[in-house]
């Protein structure tokens, strides 16, 4: 199973976004793994939209988010086990990724699609799409 981030997905929807290729040469390896996502990612690339000027349909991108294998609705105590891990990298990992973090590891994943080097800081973790 891996974990789908942001920057993954505006790579796949975003067709002059710097990582478009490289997103979809993974989607293609990625096919018949199971994926999870969270809602931290769907806002993330909900409020990203008008900054790359997007004018595809919202709903099948909101669609395709929530059909992965594990959509993760975060929970207080998620959420609180988040603040423990921005507490705990002192800010070197911004909260968001940290909601991130707490998804992947309640379920139990080690891999994560993204372009975000700061998931390389975190041990245990693979990032796929390191450039």
């Amino acid at each position: 199973m891996i974990f789908l981030d942001t920057s993954y997905i505006i790579g796949l929807i975003i067709k002059n976004d710097r990582y478009c290729n490289i997103s979809n040469d993974i989607k293609s390896n990625l096919k018949n793994e199971a994926k999870i996502t969270n809602i931290t990612v769907l806002i993330e690339v909900l409020n990203s939209l008008n900054k790359y000027n997007f004018h595809g349909d919202v709903g099948e991108l909101v669609k395709y988010l929530l059909s992965c294998n594990i959509f993760h609705f975060l929970t207080f105590d998620d959420y609180q086990i988040a603040i423990n891990l921005f507490k705990y990298y002192d800010g070197g990992i911004n909260f968001s990724d940290c909601t991130i973090l707490e998804s992947m590891q309640k379920h139990g994943i080690t891999r994560i699609a993204s372009f975000d080097s700061d998931f390389d800081k975190i041990r245990g973790i693979q990032r796929i799409g390191g450039v």
